[in-house]
């Protein structure tokens, strides 16, 4: 962490946490809009361009079942509130999710795949309704707006929002303006686990997710020196999973309920597994990847994905051991009731390698049987030629 980031840390840590007796409550109504006049006004139009932004991005997922999912899920935690708020769902494997002072959230699709239920995906959006509600973000976007020139305002915002093209210039003022203070994150935290009770979900989840992230970033293979842009704005996962332990529990009582198997969040999970988990793989962070499918295992997802997804992230880290890494966990997918096509493939293109042609003919025939449409066919079909001949 650079000494902006660990300045910027250390003040958020030695400042007070809302006592758990105040009472956190929303700061406005539903339906809320700026008056005349007022500068939240300006910052509104500006932040309407970064939402236009949002809406034209490349990165935006436009597949219904998930934007359902997410939305759904937003709109229960935002109760009286959801009316005013709108979902994107950004492409991209890192965890995070923030709101704009008009309403506008987005939310990676990283999320998705480290959060080990609904409630704990809720507990996010949950969070981040409470900084909506708070004003929180509307006094982050002021000290930005007044680091920044108005274009330059828009185009970091679209570059937050979606993790892309961050201007290295920008990257001081960024963080000093997007960090939430140590008392408006906390009580974030508590207006969000009090929305996920009030919406029949689990407020302990507020905390179990952050425990999630600890677990993920203990198996990092390659600890950062500059942690991720969550990391970097939000508070310590440990110190805040432990503060919300303890106000959850002595407000709504010990956890009484199983958090596995959450059958509705593991059903959409197998269903876009691949869209998903090809670009966590793509992100070469194998300590993380491999955490993260033991955790999808023991979550009940589908285990021919998961193995399958196992011998990507052992065939594209290519360490010493890993083509047989690979190669079993390939075989393990097929031996599930559901595996992909596309492991009798990659299965096959090793085999090749261990000059065992005759295996590997078995696995592409397969593969063309399973995908007869695949947009490799000729390629496939060069290889089970050159072994017939």
């Amino acid at each position: 962490m650079g000494i902006t980031g660990r300045l910027m840390l250390a003040t958020l840590l030695s400042l007070p946490v809302a006592a758990a007796e105040a009472p956190i409550d929303h700061k406005i109504p539903p339906g809320y809009e700026p008056g005349a006049g007022a500068d939240e006004l300006g910052i509104w139009m500006e932040v309407d361009n970064i939402e236009k932004g949002l809406r034209e991005s490349a990165l935006l997922v436009s597949d219904p079942h998930l934007n359902n999912y997410v939305i759904g899920l937003a709109c229960r935690v935002a109760g009286d509130y959801c009316k005013d708020i709108r979902v994107y769902l950004i492409r991209n494997p890192g965890f995070n999710a923030s709101m704009m002072p008009n309403g506008a959230m987005q939310v990676w699709t990283g999320m998705l795949t480290r959060t080990r239920s609904r409630d704990e995906l809720a507990a996010v959006i949950g969070h981040e309704i409470g900084h909506y509600t708070r004003l929180h973000t509307l006094e982050r976007h002021r000290k930005l707006k007044k680091s920044m020139s108005a274009s330059s305002f828009v185009d970091l915002g679209i570059a937050v929002a979606t993790g892309i093209s961050l201007p290295v210039a920008s990257v001081s003022a960024m963080l000093n303006a997007l960090a939430f203070s140590r008392e408006q994150e906390s009580e974030a935290d508590v207006l969000g686990a009090r929305l996920l009770a009030d919406a029949a979900l689990d407020p302990h989840a507020a905390y179990s997710v952050w425990r999630g992230l600890m677990d993920e970033e203990a198996a990092a293979a390659v600890k950062r020196d500059e942690p991720g842009l969550f990391t970097r704005t939000h508070p310590d996962p440990a110190q805040r999973a432990d503060e919300l332990e303890q106000w959850v529990t002595e407000r709504f009582g010990p956890r009484d309920r199983d958090m596995y198997p959450d059958h509705e969040h593991v059903e959409m999970l197998n269903r876009h597994y691949a869209f998903l988990m090809e670009d966590q793989i793509d992100t070469n962070r194998f300590g993380r990847t491999e955490e993260m499918l033991n955790r999808h295992l023991a979550m009940g997802v589908e285990p021919g994905l998961v193995r399958y997804y196992f011998g990507e992230m052992f065939r594209q880290r290519g360490g010493e051991g890993d083509a047989q890494r690979a190669i079993n966990a390939y075989r393990h997918a097929l031996e599930s009731d559901a595996p992909p096509a596309d492991a009798h493939r990659n299965l096959g293109y090793l085999l090749l390698k261990q000059d065992d042609l005759l295996q590997a003919q078995t696995h592409f025939q397969r593969y063309l049987e399973l995908k007869p449409d695949a947009s490799d066919r000729s390629m496939i079909e060069y290889y089970l030629e050159e072994e017939a001949g």
